[in-house]
């Protein structure tokens, strides 16, 4: 199973919301990645797939370059996480990770924002409840995003 994320090149925020024939220049791509494990898979036989969704992730991230990873909670960011973290430790820093955690995530963060989170993989990391940003003071409160 594959899901899509949206890579986003040099483009600002403000860029986002300029009119269609302003944003010709937008450099876009929407790329299908691997899961890192299906729901309901056996934690042995995900093993496997964790590393061939790494590898891919590894492909991805150096044939696009992106600025900016912006996740927001599937086990599918990873990879990609992991990937832009081994390059920001190794000196080649492309992307910034912004973690955004679920609304649906109301008294714990997720597996993946707890990695992100204790791993200090993400640079910025938001939630959007209050209690949670005390529980876990490194994250940033941004209030309801829908």
């Amino acid at each position: 199973m594959f899901l899509f994320f949206l890579f986003i090149k040099e483009v600002s925020f403000l860029t986002l919301f300029q009119s269609q024939s302003e944003t010709k220049g937008l450099s876009a791509e929407f790329m299908q990645i691997y899961r890192s494990r299906e729901v309901g898979q056996s934690y042995v036989t995900s093993v496997w797939t964790t590393l061939v969704a790494i590898a891919h992730a590894l492909w991805l991230m150096i044939k696009i370059r992106p600025q900016v990873v912006l996740c927001n909670g599937p086990g599918t960011c990873i990879p990609l996480c992991v990937i832009a973290f081994f390059f920001k430790v190794v000196g080649i820093r492309w992307s910034s990770i912004f973690y955004v955690e679920s609304l649906a995530r109301v008294k714990r963060l997720s597996l993946s924002g707890l990695l992100l989170y204790k791993l200090r993989i993400a640079d910025q990391f938001f939630v959007q409840w209050p209690h949670l940003q005390r529980k876990y003071p490194r994250a940033h409160y941004v209030g309801c995003l829908m």
